[in-house]
């Protein structure tokens, strides 16, 4: 379950169905994803029908609009043009993708799950190129906006700073995170600095080319004692062993503010709180992070964005728009014809969602094999 928005026109998406609802011309179009291209069969996968959780994972719009892509669970990928609505890529990728991304000139990076990195081509004809291999899982992937560097992280706390596209020649790493990294985006006023986030508490501010930390801003006082214990049970409840002292940042946004400052949100899993800062900055020495608000909305926000100039967050109700006003963000009271029928078909795709928990990506999973163990050791004895 997802949503991106790119001018006037808004996709929403669940499992393998897409909505494009252009909000200024008030026109719905429908899309179901092709078959996949694929010689060999696959009908389950660990004992379930694989083909009854298809799902799509990942939707993104190319930043200047042209395009959007479309990823699924199956490890199928899909461009399409935005305007025409018209297939132009359906490729089998080599493994399932944990992060996907448009690159600057609108061709594709996609970060798997055993940690390799593949440069796809917006043509169809073109083959998969391997850039580079981390040995954790990626969770997410940046092509810098002048297209000289590729940055990754993975879930062993690292973030690698890589030429582009020639990867194998390594810049710098930025090391001082102590958990999983989830989120890296360049700060948008100043694209020099690179802002990062994830399961330690705090996000930090880079000079990612010389792998130099500029600032760390530590939130984990912002989130209350009750939330924590609550993820601590979901955490227990799925078998992990670890319990944690700060929530894990689900999604990172940035908007510039004006030539000197940004805005920042982030949002947590298993929670409805969204933190808001300012980042301002004259200078790499001169830097000045301000927590400006704090939104608690109804239930977690499945996804975000910024657009002209509100806050758009979509959760399991539906859409609400926040207008910035006074360094700080406002609900909007009244509703519009828009606006509810894009809650209309989000409703409609909402009731066959499919529940993820992405908990066992993040975090190691306990296994209790001593009792499996002792009952074969009493076999074994009554043998005898």
């Amino acid at each position: 379950m997802s949503f991106c928005i790119h001018e006037s026109d808004v996709i929403i998406c669940n499992n393998e169905q897409i909505i494009i609802y252009n909000i200024k011309n008030d026109m719905e179009t429908k899309i179901s994803l092709p078959k996949l291209i694929n010689d060999k069969k696959i009908d389950a996968h660990n004992n379930i029908n694989i083909e009854a959780f298809h799902m799509i994972t990942n939707i993104m719009f190319s930043n200047d609009g042209k395009y959007f892509f479309v990823c699924t669970n199956r490890k199928q990928l899909c461009l399409y043009e935005r305007k025409s609505q018209n297939l132009l890529l359906n490729k089998i990728l080599p493994r399932a993708a944990s992060k996907v991304q448009f690159t600057p000139n609108n061709n594709i990076v996609v970060a798997d799950k055993t940690g390799d990195v593949y440069l796809f081509s917006n043509k169809q004809s073109d083959n998969e190129v391997l850039l580079l291999g981390h040995l954790s899982m990626l969770l997410d992937i940046l092509i810098t906006q002048d297209e000289k560097y590729i940055i990754t992280t993975d879930r062993d706390e690292k973030i690698r700073v890589s030429m582009f596209p020639n990867s194998y020649n390594i810049v710098s790493y930025c090391l001082g995170h102590t958990k999983f990294v989830t989120n890296i985006l360049e700060l948008p006023h100043d694209k020099s600095i690179l802002v990062s986030c994830g399961g330690d508490g705090m996000f930090i501010l880079w000079d990612y080319k010389i792998g130099k930390e500029l600032l760390c801003v530590n939130f984990h006082n912002k989130i209350s004692k009750r939330d924590i214990e609550k993820f601590n049970e979901q955490l227990h409840n799925c078998n992990l062993e670890e319990s944690v002292e700060v929530l894990p940042v689900k999604h990172l946004k940035l908007s510039a503010f004006d030539t000197t400052s940004s805005l920042a949100i982030m949002s947590f899993y298993n929670n409805s709180l969204l933190l808001v800062y300012l980042i301002n900055n004259t200078s790499k020495s001169n830097i000045e992070v301000l927590h400006i608000q704090s939104i608690i909305t109804d239930n977690e926000p499945i996804e975000f964005y910024f657009y002209e100039n509100n806050l758009w967050i979509l959760d399991e109700l539906g859409f609400k728009i926040y207008k910035f006003k006074d360094n700080s963000f406002i609900l909007c009271d009244g509703t519009n014809y828009k606006l509810n029928q894009l809650n209309n078909y989000w409703k409609v795709l909402k009731k066959d969602s499919i529940q993820q928990n992405l908990f066992s990506i993040l975090y190691k999973r306990k296994y209790d094999n001593i009792q499996e163990y002792l009952q074969r050791k009493k076999k074994r004895v009554a043998n005898r």
